[in-house]
């Protein structure tokens, strides 16, 4: 993990050292504060990487599985056994589109996986051969926890943030993605939730 590592501190302290570049880009258009909040969210992923031991590889293995493919059909299932028929078709059709979508969106990002980039990387799971950018867990999973969430109690939403947090953090943990595959990922499952959502 320590390329990994190393990457994401390089672009904590270029976060934390552009932030009154981004205070003043934000200015015209906004309440000028986005580096403030870049900065502090720069400070929290440094926080995670250097305080992540290797004794959590299980739990953040297990955890990780809610951004596989598997998951999709799963939920789907879960849905209908609770008989939310239209739940489980957006769950299946949003969840495979995430999956699919993840797949062909990395060559157009043609970056290779944080051990092809950068040297030292603590790789803890194996993964394919494929492109690092967007990551396709965090498009399934932020996928799938934008189209339960409006059908599940308001009390599980912070769980289902905690899951897909969870999920990202354990893609970088284990080597095989870059912070902005991460991102990258929850964009594109914020986009595919957002659309599915509607009804």
């Amino acid at each position: 993990m320590a390329g990994v590592r190393e990457c994401a501190l390089a672009a904590a302290d270029a976060l934390e050292l552009a932030r009154d570049e981004l205070c003043r880009l934000d200015s015209p258009a906004g309440d000028g504060d986005h580096g403030v909040t870049m900065a502090l969210a720069a400070h929290a992923v440094r926080n995670a990487l250097d305080a992540a031991p290797d004794g959590i590889r299980v739990p953040v293995w297990s955890v990780m599985q809610a951004g596989t493919f598997v998951t999709v059909p799963v939920a789907a299932a879960v849905a209908l056994l609770v008989r939310r028929r239209e739940l489980a078709a957006r769950i299946a059709l949003a969840g495979t589109a995430a999956w699919l979508l993840g797949k062909a969106v990395k060559p157009l990002g043609g970056r290779s996986r944080p051990p092809a980039l950068l040297p030292g990387v603590n790789v803890r799971d194996r993964f394919g051969e494929d492109l690092g950018w967007v990551s396709g867990h965090s498009a399934v999973a932020t996928t799938l926890a934008l189209v339960a969430a409006p059908d599940l109690p308001d009390g599980s939403r912070p769980a289902l943030v905690a899951v897909v947090g969870a999920v990202g953090f354990g893609r970088m943990y284990v080597g095989a993605h870059l912070p902005l595959d991460v991102v990258g990922g929850a964009g594109l499952g914020l986009m595919l939730g957002a659309v599915a959502a509607e009804r």
